[in-house]
Order: C-alpha cells, then structure tokens, then sequence
C-alpha cells in the first residue's frame, strides 16, 4: 500500500499541529496532523489522486503512482 508523506516548512523549519487531509474523487481523508517533525503520513490505494489540503488550503497534488514525499512551505 502506498504511503503519503507530506512535510510542512517555515522558513525552513518543520511546523507541528496543523491540520492536513487528501482529498480523493469520492470524498476526504480522515484529517492528521503534523508531528513535531512536521510530518503527516497517509496510507493511500495503488490509483488514486487528489489534491492536498492544509488547514482547509489547497496546496498541492498527490497521485499514488507519482509523488509521494511532498514538501510544502507555508
């Protein structure tokens, strides 16, 4: 099963708590938030796509046949 990594920056630094989902064609993923590494990690199926959304912010894509490891500067 693929796995979503997505790490949140500022000014280069990880941030903790704030609040990421994947956003799939049928509907959303439960919400996680960022660790003290500023890492949230889903478990995602073989196909499937969808936008990212941080704190209710779309901020990039994702498709579990490209990148999984996604790095975000807020």
């Amino acid at each position: 099963m693929p796995r979503v990594r997505v790490t949140l920056l500022r000014d280069g630094e990880p941030v903790r708590g704030h609040r990421v989902v994947l956003e799939f064609d049928h509907g959303l993923s439960d919400a996680h938030y960022t660790d003290s590494d500023g890492i949230a990690e889903f478990n995602v199926k073989y196909g499937q796509q969808g936008n990212v959304l941080v704190d209710g912010r779309k901020v990039d894509r994702w498709g579990s046949y490209s990148a999984t490891d996604i790095t975000v500067q807020l």
